[in-house]
């Protein structure tokens, strides 16, 4: 499955939310965060309102899909996210780790009480033995008692991920991009080199051509010359030259 594939999907997804309170202050629509030009990734999102939204079954009471889930945290829309891929650092580090955070980063993402990293850190200690609705309880337990102390919430934990999945689409996709249009580039530079070459090759075999049959009618006249001298020379005998001519 594509980044776009896994994103289109989690915004489809459905999470059980805890009973709300009334909020006296609820959240103003947001503008996008991120100044980047758009990219493909608006595509995935007309796609999504089109297609995707009618065959994604209806949030029941106490259900929120992903998308709505984002579209109520503070911070960017899935659809705001915008990454400029030469403006992130090498994810690969010297010492062979994975640095995802300098997507984030480029990303404009907010901060969260409790990160998606660390709820799969949380989900790594868990006994793999135990069944998915024991692990989720526990989860559950253990967000509603971080909630108290440090704000953590389904939700923001929810949009974090959702994001973060957003802005991994978005720098594939600008990287895709600006990587198709250099191979491109360099595609009609490397044409335009064999062309150079294959003249160059050319232009060597005519030189080489020339050298030969230059070089053939030079001799040629040498030997001629050489019977002047031979015939002049009292050294040596007569050439073929003046030996035909005196007739010796």
């Amino acid at each position: 499955m594509s980044l776009r594939d896994a994103l289109r999907k989690a915004a489809g997804l459905l999470v059980e939310m805890p009973p709300e309170e009334p909020d006296a202050h609820p959240p103003e629509p947001r503008e996008a965060t991120n100044s980047a030009s758009p990219s493909s990734t608006d595509a995935l999102w007309a796609e999504l309102e089109k297609a995707g939204q009618s065959t994604a079954p209806a949030p029941l009471p106490g259900q929120k899909t992903v998308e709505q889930i984002v579209r109520a945290d503070a911070g960017p829309n899935l659809d705001q996210i915008r990454v400029v891929a030469h403006e992130v650092p090498p994810l690969v580090q010297p010492d062979g780790s994975i640095k995802f955070t300098a997507i984030y980063e480029a990303a404009s993402l907010p901060s969260v009480p409790f990160t998606s990293e660390q709820i799969m850190e949380m989900f790594a200690a868990l006994p793999v033995e135990l069944p998915l609705e024991s692990r989720r309880q526990m989860v559950k337990v253990s967000i509603n008692a971080m909630g108290r102390s440090i704000g953590a919430t389904p939700e923001n934990i929810v949009a974090d991920a959702s994001r973060k999945l957003a802005a991994l689409a978005a720098y594939t996709d600008h990287l895709s991009k600006t990587t198709n249009e250099y191979v491109s580039l360099s595609q009609q530079k490397i044409a335009l080199l064999e062309q150079q070459i294959a003249e160059t090759r050319k232009s060597i075999e005519a030189a080489q051509l020339k050298l030969t049959k230059e070089t053939e009618i030079c001799v040629t006249e040498s030997h001629r010359l050489d019977e002047v001298l031979e015939f002049f020379s009292l050294d040596v005998p007569p050439s073929n030259y003046a030996a035909a001519k005196t007739g010796t």
